[in-house]
C-alpha cells in the first residue's frame, strides 16, 4: 500500500515538471521570436527612414501644396482676416475698413519683399492680377488723401470690381480647394459660386482623358507584341531562351532619352521609314509629333515590362496541358484557348497594369515625339512645377492622377483577387 502511494505520488511529480518544462519551452521560443522580430526590425528601420526621408515626406509635402497656401494670409494678415467674412454674394464691395487693412498690409507687405509673393500667388486665381498688384505696390508709397478706397481706385479701377475682391477672398485663407476647381476644369464666379470654364478654356479634364486613352492603348499594344515573344522564350529550350532573354533586357541599359530620340531619327519625315516608304512608291507621311509617334515610342520602351510579366507565369504554365488536349482530339488553336491561354490569365492583368500605370506617368516620350495635343497630365505637371511656379495647381494635379490609378489599380486588385500582382 505505500509502496503504491509512493508510486502515485511520483508519477504526479514526473506529470508536473513535465507540464512546467513544456510552458517554459513555450516561454522561451517566445523570447527568441521577440528577439527574432526585434533584430529584423533593428534592420529594417534604416530602410524605413530612408524612404520616410526622401520619397514620403517630400511627396506628402508636395500633395499637402494642393490644399494649403498661406501666402496671402500671410503677408496680408488683417485683410485677410477681414475678407472671410465678407460675403461676395451680396454684390458690394468690402467695407471701406477692408480697404484700409489691405492699404496698410500692402505697406507692410512692400517694405518685407512679400508683395512679389502675394503678386504670384494671386495671379495663378486671376490672370492680370499680378500686374495690378504690382502696379499698386508701386504707388503706395505716394502722398494719399482721401479714403483708402478712393486712392486704391484712382489707382487701377479694377480694385472698384467686386471680381477682384472674390479672388482675394478666396486667396486670403491658408486652406484652399480653388486649385482642385481647376484641376477640374472649374473656377469661381464674381459671386464665389463654382461654375465650369468656358469651352475654350478647359483643359485638365481633356487631358487626364487624352491620359488614360493613351495608356491604355500603349498596354493593349504591348500585351498584343509582348505575348507570342514571352510564349516563344517560354517554351523553347533554356540555351536559346536565355540568348533571347538577353536581347528583351538589352534595351534597358540604354537610357529613355537616348530610344526616344531614336524614333525621332527613324520616323522624321525624311527618315529611314519615310525613305523606305518613297521606294515603294508612297509618299511621305507624317509619323512624328502626333499620336502615332506617341504610341510606337511608348510601346517600343514598356514592352520589355510586359515580356518580363508574361514570362514569369508562362514558364510555370506545363506543356502538358497542351499535348493533353491534342490528344483529346482539340485542334492546335482550340487546345491553345483552351488548355493554355487561361492559365496566362494573371499574367495578362499584371502586364496590363504594369504598363498603363508607367504609361500614365510618361512625360519624356511624348514631349520629344508628340505634338501639342498628345501631351500627357505629366507634362503638365512638370510645367506647372519648373515653368510657371504654380505648385498649388501642379499638386492637385498630381493628386488627381495618383488617385486616379489608386482606384484602377483597387479595381484590378478587386477583379483578380490579387492573383495577377503575385504571379505577374
Amino acid at each position: 500500500m505505500i509502496h503504491s502511494t509512493e508510486m502515485t505520488v511520483s508519477t504526479t511529480d514526473i506529470l508536473g515538471s513535465n507540464v512546467d518544462d513544456s510552458k517554459g519551452l513555450k516561454a522561451r521560443l517566445r523570447r527568441a521570436e521577440r528577439k527574432e522580430r526585434a533584430k529584423a526590425t533593428m534592420l529594417v528601420l534604416p530602410l524605413l527612414a530612408f524612404l520616410l526621408v526622401t520619397f514620403l515626406v517630400p511627396i506628402g509635402n508636395l500633395l499637402l501644396k494642393s490644399v494649403r497656401d498661406p501666402t496671402v494670409s500671410q503677408e496680408l494678415p488683417h485683410a485677410a482676416a477681414l475678407l472671410r467674412s465678407w460675403n461676395p454674394a451680396d454684390g458690394k464691395l468690402p467695407s471701406e475698413v477692408v480697404f484700409d487693412a489691405f492699404g496698410k498690409d500692402l505697406v507692410t507687405a512692400k517694405a518685407n519683399d512679400g508683395v512679389t509673393r502675394v503678386a504670384a500667388r494671386l495671379n495663378y486665381d486671376e490672370a492680370g492680377l499680378r500686374s495690378l498688384i504690382m502696379k499698386t505696390a508701386r504707388h503706395v508709397g505716394d502722398e494719399r488723401t482721401g479714403s483708402w478706397h478712393s486712392w486704391f481706385t484712382s489707382v487701377d479701377s479694377r480694385w472698384d470690381e467686386p471680381a477682384t475682391w472674390t479672388t482675394l477672398k478666396y486667396a486670403s485663407s491658408p486652406w484652399t480647394f480653388d486649385y482642385y476647381l481647376k484641376a477640374f476644369d472649374f473656377k469661381r464666379d464674381v459671386n464665389g459660386a463654382i461654375v465650369q470654364q468656358p469651352e475654350n478654356q478647359r483643359l485638365y479634364v481633356g487631358v487626364f482623358i487624352r491620359t488614360a486613352w493613351v495608356s491604355m492603348l500603349v498596354s493593349f499594344l504591348c500585351l498584343l507584341f509582348g505575348y507570342p515573344v514571352a510564349f516563344f522564350l517560354a517554351n523553347i529550350p533554356a540555351r536559346y531562351s536565355n540568348l533571347f532573354m538577353i536581347m528583351v533586357l538589352l534595351p534597358f541599359w540604354t537610357s529613355i532619352l537616348v530610344r526616344t530620340t531614336a524614333w525621332v531619327v527613324v520616323l522624321q519625315t525624311h527618315g529611314v521609314v519615310n525613305d523606305f516608304l518613297t521606294q515603294l512608291g508612297i509618299p511621305r507621311m507624317g509619323l512624328i509629333y502626333n499620336r502615332f509617334g506617341v504610341l510606337i515610342a511608348m510601346t517600343h520602351i514598356l514592352l520589355p515590362y510586359a515580356i518580363l510579366s508574361l514570362y514569369s507565369v508562362m514558364k510555370g504554365v506545363p506543356s502538358v496541358y497542351m499535348k493533353a488536349a491534342r490528344s483529346l482530339g482539340a485542334g492546335p488553336i482550340r487546345a491553345f484557348f483552351q488548355a493554355y491561354f487561361p492559365q496566362t490569365l494573371p499574367g495578362i492583368g499584371a502586364a496590363g497594369m504594369l504598363t498603363f500605370i508607367l504609361a500614365v506617368g510618361y512625360y519624356i516620350t511624348p514631349a520629344i515625339v508628340g505634338g501639342p495635343d498628345d501631351q500627357l497630365a505629366s507634362y503638365f505637371i512638370a510645367n506647372h512645377v519648373n515653368t510657371t511656379l504654380n505648385w498649388g495647381l501642379a499638386s492637385a494635379l498630381a493628386s488627381v492622377l495618383l488617385a486616379g490609378v489608386l482606384l484602377i489599380y483597387g479595381i484590378f486588385v478587386r477583379i483578380t483577387g490579387g492573383a495577377g500582382v503575385k504571379l505577374g
